[in-house]
C-alpha cells in the first residue's frame, strides 16, 4: 500500500473518529474507539516531538494529533528522526506542542473528556464495581449485626446457673464455655467495622475518580507540561512531576474500578461459597441464642435452663455439647474473618499496589544516560 492509500485510509478513519464524538452519547460503545484514537494520537504526538520537522504541515499534525490521530500517526512514520547534533526541539515544535496541550487542558477542564469518552467507556465497569461494593456492604452489616446479637445472647447465657441434682445439687454455669465464642464475636464485630469502612473508602474513591480525576489531574498534567515548555531549564523535573500526576490519574480513574471489579470476580468464584456456608451456620446460632434470650425474658426460672437442656438430654454430657457448639462457631467466625478480610481489605490493597506498580513502570521508566545528559544541560 503506497503513501497515498495510507493517507486516504487514515483520513477516513479520522472522519469516523470525529463523527463518533457526536454519536457517543447515543452509542456508548463508540467511546472505546475514541479511547483508541487518543492512544494513537498520543503516540503520534510523541513521534513528532522526537523527529526533525522540516515542513509547517508537520507542526500542524503535531498540534492536531488528538484531532486527527490516524493521519498524524501515518505521516509521522515518514518523517526523519531528529539529528543528535542539531536542535532537537525548535520553536515550531514547541508552539505546536503548546497548542496540543491547550486542547488537552480545555478538554479536561470543560468535562468533555469525561462526558464523551471516559464516562461512557467506564460506565459498565463502574456499575459492576458499585453493585459489588453495595452487596459487600449489606453482607458485612448483616454479619456485624449477627455478631452483636451473639455477643448479647452469650452475655446472658454465660451467667445462667444450672443445678445438677446428680452431683448433690451443685450449681454450675455451662454457659462459661461460650466465653471464647463471645471474645471472638467481639473481635469479629470490630473487623466488620473495618471492612465496612474499607468498602466506604472504595466507594468514595470511585466517586472521586468519576467526578474529579480528569478535571483535576488531567488539567494538572497538561498545565505542568505547558510550564515545562516555557521553562526548559527545569523541564526534566516538571516532566517527572507530570508523569507522577499521570500515574495518579490512571489509578484513580481506571484502576480503582477495575480492581474492585476484579475483587468481585475473585470473591464470587472462590470466597462466596465459603462465606455462604459459614454465614448460614452463624445465622442459625444467632436465631438459637435469640430464642433463648426471649425465653429467658418470658420465663426467668426455666427459659434458659430448658434451652441448654435441649442441647443434650443427659446433664453429664451437656458441658461437652456446649463446648463443641462454641468451638464450631469460633471456627465459623474465623472462616468469615478470612473471607471478609480478603474481600474488603487485602485483595483490594494488593491489586491496587500491583496496578500502581505496573502503571508507574510504564509511565515513569528509569532514567537513561541520554536523560541524564539532558538533565545537566
Amino acid at each position: 500500500m503506497n503513501v497515498v492509500w495510507r493517507v486516504g485510509v487514515a483520513a477516513l478513519l479520522d472522519a469516523a473518529y470525529l463523527v463518533s464524538y457526536w454519536w457517543v452519547m447515543d452509542l456508548p460503545w463508540l467511546s472505546y474507539g475514541l479511547l483508541l484514537g487518543w492512544l494513537v494520537g498520543a503516540v503520534a504526538a510523541r513521534q513528532w516531538w522526537l523527529k526533525s520537522m522540516q515542513a509547517p504541515w508537520q507542526g500542524v499534525l503535531l498540534a492536531l494529533s488528538l484531532v486527527l490521530p490516524c493521519l498524524s500517526w501515518t505521516m509521522s512514520r515518514q518523517a526523519a528522526p531528529a539529528g543528535l547534533s542539531g536542535p532537537r526541539h525548535g520553536v515550531g515544535q514547541r508552539v505546536a506542542m503548546a497548542f496540543l496541550l491547550c486542547l488537552v487542558l480545555l478538554a479536561s477542564g470543560s468535562g468533555l473528556a469525561e462526558r464523551r469518552v471516559l464516562g461512557p467507556a467506564m460506565a459498565p465497569v463502574e456499575t459492576t464495581a458499585v453493585e459489588a461494593l453495595n452487596r459487600s456492604l449489606v453482607l458485612a452489616a448483616a454479619s456485624y449485626g449477627s455478631a452483636r446479637l451473639i455477643d448479647r445472647g452469650i452475655a446472658l447465657v454465660s451467667e445462667a446457673e444450672l443445678t445438677l441434682p446428680v452431683i448433690g445439687g451443685v450449681a454450675v454455669k455451662p454457659g462459661q464455655f461460650f466465653k471464647p465464642l463471645q471474645d471472638m464475636a467481639e473481635r469479629y464485630s470490630d473487623v466488620m467495622v473495618v471492612a465496612m469502612a474499607s468498602i466506604g473508602i472504595q466507594r468514595v474513591l470511585i466517586e472521586l475518580g468519576h467526578n474529579a480525576s480528569i478535571a483535576v489531574l488531567g488539567s494538572t498534567v497538561a498545565l505542568i507540561l505547558l510550564i515545562s515548555l516555557m521553562l526548559p531549564s527545569v523541564a526534566w523535573r516538571l516532566g517527572r512531576l507530570a508523569r507522577g500526576a499521570l500515574v495518579l490519574l490512571v489509578v484513580a480513574r481506571l484502576m480503582v474500578p477495575l480492581a474492585v471489579t476484579g475483587v468481585a470476580v475473585i470473591s464470587d468464584a472462590v470466597l462466596e461459597p465459603r462465606r455462604i456456608v459459614a454465614q448460614q451456620q452463624l445465622d442459625t446460632a444467632t436465631a438459637e441464642l435469640q430464642e433463648a434470650d426471649v425465653e429467658a425474658l418470658e420465663a426467668e426460672d426455666s427459659g434458659l435452663f430448658d434451652w441448654m437442656r435441649e442441647l443434650r438430654d443427659e446433664t453429664t454430657a451437656m458441658a461437652l455439647d456446649v463446648r463443641g457448639f462454641s468451638d464450631d462457631m469460633v471456627d465459623r467466625f474465623i472462616q468469615l474473618l478470612v473471607v471478609y478480610l480478603l474481600e474488603t481489605v487485602l485483595l483490594p490493597l494488593g491489586l491496587l499496589v500491583a496496578l500502581w506498580w505496573v502503571v508507574r513502570t510504564f509511565t515513569m521508566p528509569p532514567m537513561t544516560n541520554q536523560t541524564s545528559i539532558e538533565r545537566h544541560r
